[in-house]
Parts: C-alpha cells; structure tokens; sequence
C-alpha cells in the first residue's frame, strides 16, 4: 500500500452499517470548511461505475453473488474512484473524506474469505492519512437501520455485524493511523473527538515541518535532543545527515515520525554511482525519505537526460524529495528542474540546501520561486527550507504554495504558537 505522498489529505470514517459515519463525516466536512479548507466526499460503493452499482445491488439482494466477485467489484470500483476522484482532488490540496475504504473489505469481506488474500487485492491502493472506526454494538446499529425503515441488506444480521466488528479490531493492530471512537457517544461527544484528532494530526503545524539538525558538528547527544523535540511535537519528520539514520531508527522506534536523509550538499556533485549507493545505505540504516540534491551543474548545462536518468533510479530506492538549489537558478530553469523531478516522480520538488546564495536574500524571493515551482509541478509536494525561522515565516511560505517546512527552529515556531 502506498503512503499519501500529494497535497491533499485522505481521510476515512468507517465502521458497522448503522454506527453513525455519515452524521460525523458531514460535521467533519463542515468543520473543515469553516476552516477555509476545500473538501471532497465520498461513499463506496460508488455510484460511478459500473462495479460500484452491480456491487450495491448485490449488498440490497437485488443480485447474487459469490463473496470473491463481490470483493473484486469492490476493488475495481475502488480503483476507478482514486483515478478519477480521490487521487485528483489530492493533488490539488484538497482533504478528502471517504465513508468506507477497503478496510470494509477486510472487515465484511474476512467473514467468508482469507483476510492476507484480501489486503493483497487492496496493496496497490494508496493508505489514508487518518482513519476512524464507530464502535457501536450491532445491536444499536440495528435499531438505527430500522428507525429508518429501509430493507436490511446481507451484512445487516446481529451475528454477522457481530464477528465484522472482531475483524475491524484486528485490524487496528495490523495497520497505522487508526482510531477507534465510541459510537454510542452523544454525536457532539464523537465529533469532538474526531476533531481532536485532526486538529493534532493534520490541522497541527508541526505536522508540516521537516525538523532538521545537518550540522556537521552534531554528536550522537544533538540527534537525540532533536529525536526528542520531534516526538514531543509531532514534528512530521526529522532531517538529519547519512551516518545519523541508524541513532534516529532508535531513538523514534514506535512513533511516526519519518526519518529524512539529506543527500550529496550542497551542489549535487557526486557521481551517479556514489548518490545511488548512499540512497541504498540510508534506506538499509532505516531511512523514511531521501532529501537529495539535483546535480545543479548538470542542469546548468542543460544536461538534462542525464539529471532525469539520475533521479529516477534514485526516486526508486525511498520517497524522494529533490533539492534544485532555486538560488543558483533562473526562473525559467527553476521551471525546468521543477518538471523534471516530476518527471522523475519523486514527491515533492525543495528550494534549497546549505550555501545556497538565496539563504542572504528575502524570504520574499523565496516565495516567489515556490510559486514557480508549484505551477510547474503541479500535484508533487513543495518544501521550503532555509532561514524559516519565525510562524510568520511559515505562513509566508504555506501561502506561496509550500506543504512542508524544512527548518531547525522547529521548536521556537511551535513556542510563538503557544504563547
């Protein structure tokens, strides 16, 4: 399964039929608007395919069918709704918010079928940023579908809806970023909690920035301290230098916070061979991410199947997120790199590393090239780095186009917050 690597959030609520998921996703979505964030929702079954209706007809015993072809259904409408909804609402920033995903598949599907051969037919979908599953007692969720005095479909028997909810448990140990709320709360009570959990999560500035210590004289101490600051605050990763990644493994075991590499600073100048092999290195010590350099002379020179050739074999190795040096370059060769590290699929395109001439201009030029770089890469992440010091930085830079911050003051920016 494949992490959300674009702009945009993927949230899911899920859970018995019945629990309360479309009362709490409109809140949510209500919630988010009131925050200026642009939302999209769905529902799986999808109407808008021809697998998602055969499938709700099949669930309202309109068709039968056996358990592994209505699970194939699912998936292929699943597919068809990330291609043409989901994955194009992320990329423009959106926060999607979906009611079901394919944990119902494991959950309802695991009453009849293999649970391993389920997840396998689900493990090329992308994973969401946020889930939560209502645990309300079958018997509740029965009572709610009568109230509304629609026919029961197959799953809707109290033995059934019984063992789905011990598969939904299980499967809170087998995935990441999963929560469980009490769906027999009052509504205001479960939205709350939802709420502060997206608030932590993903509303939470922390949450964009890359916590960073490359310095050079760093010791074993420094990386653990900035280990600490990172758990503390939820920081969404922190960025340190190769021989670090074992230390930060350690030290960040049992959180999820990333593990980012920087790679070949400050101009990209190693050999092809050498930048691959450190690649390697780091995703074997325990890297999350790579931070690398572009070979901006290279770029200069308009060598560009040789940049590109570069970067997608190392896009291959780990999440990558390209350094183009935006100071060294012209706007119409920020424009250039910025396609080409698309064109490479990393993740997301970075203005600048250490010694980068733009570190002793304006944070103004900064903003400036983050806005030709989202443009000319539309839906790849954008990070800004370098002398983003204050909030008043960070906001700069987020309204220029910037997902994620890079910057070792981390802890002061979260301190202006608080006070």
């Amino acid at each position: 399964m494949e992490d959300n690597f674009y702009p945009g959030k993927f949230i899911v609520i899920d859970g018995l039929n019945g629990c309360g998921k479309t009362t709490q996703i409109e809140l949510l979505k209500n919630f988010l608007i009131k925050k200026g964030v642009t939302v999209t929702t769905t529902k799986e079954p999808t109407l808008n395919s021809a697998a998602g209706r055969e499938a709700r007809d099949i669930l309202s015993k309109k068709r039968h069918t056996s358990p592994g072809k209505l699970q194939k259904l699912f998936c292929e409408d699943r597919k068809a709704n990330l291609e043409n909804l989901v994955i194009p609402a992320l990329k423009e920033g959106k926060i999607v918010i979906s009611d079901r995903y394919f944990f119902s598949t494991f959950a309802f599907g695991g009453l009849d079928l293999n649970m391993d051969w389920l997840i396998k037919l689900n493990d090329k979908f992308l994973f969401p940023d946020l889930v939560f599953f209502l645990k309300t007692k079958p018997s509740v969720c029965l009572k709610r579908i009568d109230c509304r005095g629609t026919k029961k479909r197959i799953f809707e028997k109290e033995k059934k809806m019984e063992k789905v909810w011990q598969n939904y448990a299980i499967l809170t140990n087998r995935f990441k970023n999963i929560y469980i709320i009490n769906g027999e709360q009052s509504i205001k009570k479960i939205s709350t909690e939802i709420i502060k959990i997206i608030n932590k999560k993903i509303m939470n500035i922390a949450t964009i920035i890359d916590h960073t210590n490359i310095e050079p004289k760093a010791t074993a101490k420094d990386i653990k301290k900035t280990c600490d600051e990172a758990k503390k605050h939820s920081f969404r990763s922190v960025c340190i230098n190769p021989q670090w990644v074992k230390t930060a493994k350690k030290e960040l075991r049992e959180t999820d916070v990333k593990i980012v590499v920087l790679i070949d600073p400050p101009m990209g100048l190693s050999s092809s061979g050498e930048r691959i092999r450190a690649c390697k290195k780091a995703k074997n010590d325990g890297a999350s991410e790579l931070d690398i350099v572009m070979n901006i002379i290279d770029l200069k020179y308009e060598r560009y199947s040789k940049v590109l050739k570069d970067l997608k074999q190392i896009c291959k190795i780990l999440p990558t997120k390209v350094i183009i040096g935006s100071g060294f370059l012209t706007d119409n060769e920020i424009k250039k790199a910025s396609e080409l590290v698309k064109a490479a699929k990393a993740i997301c395109v970075k203005t600048a590393t250490v010694k980068d001439p733009l570190e002793h201009r304006q944070l103004e030029e900064k903003a400036y090239h983050l806005k030709l770089m989202k443009k000319s890469a539309p839906g790849l992440l954008i990070k800004a780095s370098g002398k983003v010091k204050t909030l008043d930085d960070v906001k700069m830079m987020v309204k220029a186009g910037a997902n994620i911050i890079g910057t070792s003051s981390g802890v002061e920016i979260i301190k202006e917050i608080k006070k």
